[in-house]
């Protein structure tokens, strides 16, 4: 995957910037560096050689180019959002440190596309700590405010249909009748049995850009429709899970700190320069669920809950379903957000409500 260019508009680009509080952190720990300010962070970055031995057990071979093309698109970076998240990176280089006085550490190594030897390949680790006595240990890196809610299942709805094996002609025709359908002028380029198939998608997208740029409000409540279809029919699918396969979803797909893993992993949230670990209330009782019910909230265009019940009682899981993009005209029929995702609208658990 190549990196994209930061575009004039500040468009967020999103592999960019997780990278910088993923593999800043490694590139710092490993070369024996402590980030004082953004401006020193970035003169060690600059003036460091990617080759040399401390700083290559920071990737994997194959993620070489990759690492190099993090540090030169520092440049094209928004100068606000870059200090925010190197500050991120320093936050998060600093937790390694206090991490290694208590447990010294070997190296630390960015999990970008290639894992570390010993780390399954669908491991949801962003850097992987490898400490001298030999152990082991993923970190999921976040990054936010000191009262926001990061995700800890990021995902599609597609993805989820395809991972499990679920049928999608409910959701495409519930798509269509209440959604594409009511678009101006439909009927001119799609049907309810192709609007999906790939040389019509463009079209549609095109009648709801034109739609979209005519009426926004209008378009804007057939985009909550579609999340309320989206959100309906997860909720079903997942109603009818056993209580056995929805155990099983939670510990596959659900970042949870689970004890007794190979290769155990941590959730560490950075606010500003300092980072901290964060636990989650869901690992340690998911096992003994009982039994769970998803359903809306109905007051609110994405938000939807799981409630689920243990001997100790019931706790609710706070997810999400939104578009993550907005719509731009100078895109065109491709990459637009809202309904040029299709089945694509982002799945989001944001911890225990």
């Amino acid at each position: 995957m190549k990196f994209k260019n930061y575009l004039v508009e500040k468009r967020v680009d999103t592999t960019q910037n997780a990278s910088v509080t993923e593999l800043f952190p490694a590139l710092a720990f490993n070369n024996k560096f402590r980030p004082s300010t953004v401006e020193d962070f970035k003169k060690f970055l600059y003036k460091l050689n990617l080759k040399s031995g401390r700083s290559k057990v920071s990737f994997a071979s194959s993620d070489a180019k990759a690492a190099q093309t993090v540090i030169d698109n520092l440049v094209s970076m928004d100068e606000k959002f870059l200090k925010d998240k190197v500050n991120n990176a320093i936050g998060i280089t600093k937790y390694l440190y206090s991490l290694h006085d208590e447990k010294p550490i070997d190296k630390v190594v960015w999990g970008y596309r290639a894992k570390p030897a010993g780390v399954p390949n669908n491991h949801a680790g962003d850097i992987f700590i490898f400490f001298k006595d030999k152990t082991l240990l993923g970190v999921s890196l976040k990054a936010g405010g000191a009262k926001t809610k990061e995700p800890l299942l990021n995902t599609y709805v597609g993805t989820q249909y395809k991972k499990r094996g679920w049928k999608t002609d409910k959701l495409q025709n519930a798509l269509w009748d209440r959604v594409y359908s009511k678009l101006p002028g439909i009927d001119e380029v799609a049907n309810k049995v192709n609007y999906m198939n790939k040389t019509v998608k463009p079209l549609v997208v095109r009648k709801y850009l034109d739609f979209f740029l005519a009426d926004q409000p209008a378009a804007d409540e057939l985009y909550h429709e579609m999340t309320t279809v989206c959100r309906q029919q997860m909720c079903n699918e997942i109603n009818k899970m056993s209580n056995e396969d929805f155990i099983k979803w939670l510990g596959d797909d659900f970042n949870l700190e689970k004890k007794g893993e190979k290769v155990p992993l941590i959730l560490v949230k950075a606010v500003g320069n300092k980072a901290d670990r964060k636990g989650d209330g869901l690992a340690p009782v998911y096992k003994t669920i009982t039994d769970h019910k998803a359903y809306l909230d109905k007051n609110s265009v994405q938000a939807w809950m799981i409630d689920v019940f243990t001997a100790d009682g019931k706790v609710t899981l706070d997810m999400v379903c939104r578009s993550d993009s907005g719509v731009r005209a100078s895109k065109g029929s491709t990459g637009q957000g809202r309904l040029g995702k299709f089945m694509m609208l982002k799945v989001l658990y944001k911890g225990l409500k």
